[in-house]
């Protein structure tokens, strides 16, 4: 594969993320209800495959009865969760305003450890104090934050991700043309 057809792959995928991103934006409340569903549908698939490996492999593993136990626990959340949606919403809310609760702390102890060594350290504060209370805001919110909050920080992610891209090629592009005119 050339540079340029490899670059040109980089520009589409950019492209493709910035128009899901501002698609999910616009309409979160599908985005999350979607992510919920296809949560579920994991939960169920993967518990099939672990009581399907728990039977093909039992000779080779001591208390396989175990893995069928979990596979079947597996299959049984994935279908309270598609029978029970909104409830599927609520604790895939309550498990990202924890994380940014949790990084929020991570953050703030690696900004205060390493103050001797980096220039900046004190940025990391006001960083870890967002976090914080973006997780404080989606947990006291809910829930009603459990109807939009996934959609939305997903949709961030795909914008900011797919415009980061095109502009790695832009940049990219731009060096290759000066770098070749030389």
């Amino acid at each position: 594969m050339t540079e340029k057809r490899f670059l040109g792959f980089v520009l589409t995928e950019g492209i493709l993320l910035t128009v899901l991103g501002i698609v999910m934006l616009m309409i979160p409340k599908v985005t999350t209800a979607t992510f919920g569903i296809m949560i579920s549908i994991a939960f169920i698939v993967y518990g099939g495959y672990k009581i399907l490996n728990a039977i093909m492999t039992r000779n080779y593993i001591r208390h396989f009865f175990f893995n069928i136990l979990l596979g079947l626990l597996l299959i049984a959340t994935g279908i309270l969760l598609l029978n029970a949606p909104y409830l599927n919403l609520v604790l895939i809310t309550s498990f990202a305003a924890v994380y940014f609760i949790l990084e929020s702390i991570s953050t703030w102890a690696f900004s205060i450890q390493n103050r001797k060594t980096l220039n900046f350290w004190w940025a990391g504060i006001p960083v870890a104090i967002m976090q914080f209370l973006l997780g404080l805001i989606i947990l006291l919110g809910l829930p009603q934050t459990a109807l939009w909050v996934v959609g939305v920080l997903a949709g961030i992610n795909f914008l900011v991700t797919g415009m980061v891209m095109i502009s790695t090629y832009l940049a990219t592009k731009y060096t290759y043309s000066v770098n070749n005119m030389v």
